[in-house]
């Protein structure tokens, strides 16, 4: 009867042993299979995340561009603000969103920084001065197009005009440029 108790307890023990790795790996798949779903979850959270911030940063644009601001309030706000102007349209976007009290926060803003941005407005002191005009740069006028405009304006040189074009550009007048281009090449005609 020891025998038969020794072989049982034996039996016993290869039993328990084999149902303890039969579980051990059972909780190490269940652990495995949840680490995978929490990882999905993880990663479908991200995808959302990042889909609703396009979708807002796209709703913001969309705000801007229905807006009576135009690139040139961006522009002047972006280099207020030290953002690029895509990011600065989307933040005058979301302040349009928000309602009216952030638009009068937005039409404040924008005081300061053409205000700034004037004060910078200088005429270069060297000729080796390269221009200094930001939003001249920016802009799709050209050398020429300061001269025709210099002599319409009655300015003393393509220099001035480029002050006063880049002023404009500030204040956001483009379309003040446009008509007075477009009257001082047909007087020259």
């Amino acid at each position: 009867m020891k025998y038969n108790l020794r072989i049982f307890l034996l039996l016993l023990g290869v039993l328990v042993s084999s149902f303890g790795t039969a579980l051990h790996t059972v909780v190490a798949q269940q652990i495995t299979i949840n680490s995978i779903s929490s990882q999905s979850d993880h990663q479908l959270f991200d995808n959302a995340t990042k889909s609703a911030a396009k979708n807002a940063k796209t709703e913001e644009l969309r705000a801007f561009l229905t807006s009576k601001y135009d690139y040139w309030d961006a522009r002047v706000l972006a280099d207020f603000w030290g953002e690029t102007v895509e990011e600065a349209k989307a933040r005058m976007g979301r302040k349009i969103l928000w309602g009216s009290t952030n638009i009068a926060i937005l039409d404040q803003f924008l005081v300061d920084a053409r205000l700034q941005a004037l004060r910078a407005v200088k005429l270069p002191r060297t000729a080796d001065d390269s221009s200094p005009y930001k939003f001249y740069r920016d802009s799709t006028y050209n050398y020429n197009d300061a001269a025709v405009l210099a002599k319409f304006w009655g300015e003393r040189s393509a220099i001035d005009a480029k002050v006063r074009i880049e002023r404009n550009l500030i204040l956001g007048n483009d379309e003040v440029i446009e008509e007075a281009l477009k009257l001082a090449r047909s007087q020259n005609r």
